[in-house]
């Protein structure tokens, strides 16, 4: 048999995972208590079956009557998804005689080819649940040319992930090939994973995949089905000598509903928020220079944009400078030339009501003076060579700082403590962070050696915290435990599904779920990068003014493009917005908080519309309406020139499986509408959006 042959043959070992501990189980589940709010109710013994047929091999699950296959053999495909069917008469199964449910199994590939060797162990969580079942599944190789791959096909409809260029909500649709799951600058590359990720998905009939971060995880998800793949080498370059060549690990738990479930996975994998973030970035608006001016700002610039957010009567949590501000990237402080007295500037702009932010990476560039002062080249992420490695990034070569060093921390924040000193700034916004600007390094060196490198970004993270709460930063993995904005990667000026407006709400709502609460939306209207880089042309008012609605209803708005580069109409109507996020849905968004950070909730403000109701399949499917807590639902319009959409209303059950939902309309008002029904060519004006209220009966 060649290395084809082998690969085909453990590609296709799907569903043979799982045996131990599963044969023919029946699992019974009763509902979880999910808020102070909900009502725990015990659901009908066989309303949720979990069971393993070793003649078929196929591990199925059953709910209200309706099977469905997690795991079978005969689902076996290649690692990208593309390879043919497989038999298996060169694989035998092997237990030893005192295991009679096969808790260890070994699998010949072929006469003393290869041996993959498979446990799956039942977990206890009697300390989270008594409701969900879990198992724990491990494959290792004995060979470095067979990697296990686990294929699992998309019968629900899944959620969670990562970030991506085009982010489909749910997942079922995405086209990505098996590669690294590690995050990456997907800004120009849809095949790389984004800025923000999780090793963990949720099915809408309550099943969770969880990878541990010590697994060198690659990931496809394609053809309807996810694949997993534990194979070493680039970047994984850290082996774990217990183990044998290649492995792969991962959970699968069971719960009755996704609520159910994706609580107790948090309450078990996962950390939460210790306290809220900067309130005031939360309920005013940030006002960036970056999207309306780029890198051609200065002392007057930035002066004449602040007064004219007051002459035009709008609020501010804080004025963001942002790119432009340097002489060479690294330095931090400001040009000389186009800011001859910055301090007095920032002075000036506290006088005036603002707070001042300053746009800050984690790359220095050789001609920065930081580069060169004193023996701070140990500080960056090293090649081979132990010399400071050079990086492509997208304002020329530098070198990034290695988080994984305590002292490179220190000297990093130290320099941005300096800043704050000297100016008065008041904080930061840390950009980039992704892996990839790691990776690019040849033969990298991190001065803390790691299996997952996905810890650089949070180390990262974690020393940006040191600044205060008044942070964002757009990369984030296992970050759940910092109080701090997670902002969306760059969004372009255009309708699409690829980093456009109708990206906007499928990835807010993929934050959330994956643990980061604090969603910052990207510039009102996008960056407007259609004109290159550096263009500025305004983008379509129209365009601005769907933009501008949305974002009224998420955990914090920001400008950059102004209404007033518009018309009064877009002043007035953009004033009201503002007004609305400030006086209505910043309490809900607060309230919702509080309710995440004590643990009442499973999940932080901004949510998917099938949250809040039990077995509602339609609200599966929906990917453009939102809810702001339990309280608000958000469904606007999406769609260039459009005047009108359906808007689904989910039910007609409460998710607590007692309560009716009903739902009032706070754009026309009327009498309450029951759960569960669609309204069909729904009106809504340009200058409208449609939100409606939950009540519970």
């Amino acid at each position: 048999m060649n290395s084809m042959d082998k690969r085909y043959v453990i590609l296709g070992l799907s569903g043979l995972v799982l045996c131990a501990g599963i044969v023919m189980l029946g699992v019974g589940i009763s509902y979880f208590e999910q808020s102070d709010n909900d009502v725990t109710i015990d659901r009908d013994s066989e309303n949720y079956v979990v069971n393993f047929d070793p003649s078929l091999l196929r591990l199925t699950y059953t709910r209200s009557s309706d099977e469905k296959c997690l795991l079978s053999v005969f689902m076996g495909q290649s690692a990208d998804g593309r390879g043919e069917m497989m038999s298996y008469p060169r694989i035998v199964q092997s237990c030893q005689e005192s295991d009679p449910v096969c808790t260890t199994v070994t699998y010949t590939i072929g006469p003393g080819q290869a041996e993959l060797k498979l446990s799956v162990t039942e977990l206890s969580v009697s300390d989270v649940s008594q409701n969900v079942k879990c198992y724990e599944t491990t494959w290792s190789s004995t060979t470095d040319d067979v990697a296990p791959v686990d294929c699992f096909p998309m019968s629900d409809y899944w959620f969670g992930g990562a970030e991506m260029y085009y982010q489909h909500w749910p997942v079922n649709s995405w086209d990505k090939f098996m590669s690294f799951y590690l995050s990456g600058d997907m800004f120009e590359d849809a095949q790389q994973f984004g800025s923000v990720l999780e090793r963990y998905w949720l099915s809408s009939s309550g099943v969770a995949l969880y990878v541990p971060p010590d697994v060198p995880l690659h990931l496809s998800i394609e053809n309807q089905r996810i694949c997993f793949k534990g194979a070493y080498g680039d970047p994984y370059k850290i082996r774990n000598e217990a183990l044998l060549t290649h492995w792969l690990k991962y959970t699968a738990c069971f719960g009755d509903s996704p609520q159910v479930t994706h609580d107790f996975m948090f309450k078990k994998y996962f950390k939460r928020p210790n306290a809220l973030p900067d309130l005031r970035m939360m309920k005013s608006p940030i006002w960036s220079s970056w999207a309306r001016y780029k890198v051609n700002i200065n002392q007057s610039t930035i002066l004449q944009y602040a007064n004219e957010i007051l002459e035009y009567n709008f609020t501010n949590s804080q004025i963001e400078i942002d790119d432009g501000y340097e002489v060479r990237y690294g330095d931090h402080t400001f040009d000389p030339v186009k800011f001859p007295n910055a301090s007095e500037m920032i002075q000036t702009l506290h006088d005036l009501g603002f707070r001042v932010t300053t746009w800050v990476t984690p790359f220095i560039n050789p001609r920065s003076e930081n580069y060169n002062e004193g023996d701070v080249n140990k500080y960056f992420v090293l090649n081979g060579a132990g010399e400071s490695g050079r990086v492509p990034w997208w304002n020329g070569i530098g070198s990034a700082i290695d988080f994984t060093d305590p002292d490179a921390c220190d000297w990093y924040s130290g320099l941005l403590d300096d800043v704050r000193t000297r100016y008065g700034v008041d904080s930061f916004k840390f950009d980039a962070g992704e892996i990839n600007y790691v990776t690019v390094v040849p033969n990298f060196e991190l001065f803390t050696p790691m299996q997952n490198l996905g810890y650089y970004t949070r180390h990262y993270a974690e020393c940006a915290f040191r600044l205060g709460y008044q942070i964002e930063v757009r990369s984030a993995w296992d970050c759940h435990h910092l109080p701090i904005f997670v902002r969306m990667m760059d969004k372009d000026s255009n309708w699409s599904e690829a980093k456009g407006l109708k990206s906007l709400i499928p990835t807010a709502l993929t934050f959330t779920l994956l643990g980061y609460p604090y969603v910052l939306p990207d510039m009102i209207g996008g960056n407007a990068y259609e004109a290159g880089f550096h263009g500025t042309p305004l983008p379509e008012r129209e365009l601005f003014i769907r933009w501008l609605e949305i974002t009224a209803f998420l955990p914090s708005m920001q400008f950059s493009y102004t209404p007033w580069q518009y018309d009064d109409v877009t002043i007035k109507l953009s004033r009201d917005y503002v007004t609305l996020h400030e006086t209505v849905v910043f309490e809900e968004l607060k309230k919702a908080s509080e309710e995440y950070v004590a643990g009442k909730s499973g999940i932080g403000p901004i949510r998917p519309i099938w949250w809040v109701t039990y077995d509602d399949v339609k609200a599966f499917t929906v990917d453009d309406e939102f809810m702001v807590g339990d309280r608000y639902l958000v469904a606007p319009i999406v769609n260039n020139g459009s005047r009108s959409r359906d808007v689904y209303l989910p039910g007609p059950t409460f998710r607590d499986g007692a309560r009716t939902i009903l739902w009032e309309d706070k754009l026309r008002g009327g009498a309450p509408i029951a759960g569960g029904v669609t309204l069909s060519d729904y009106r809504i004006e340009l200058e409208e959006i449609s939100w409606w209220e939950l009540t519970l009966k």
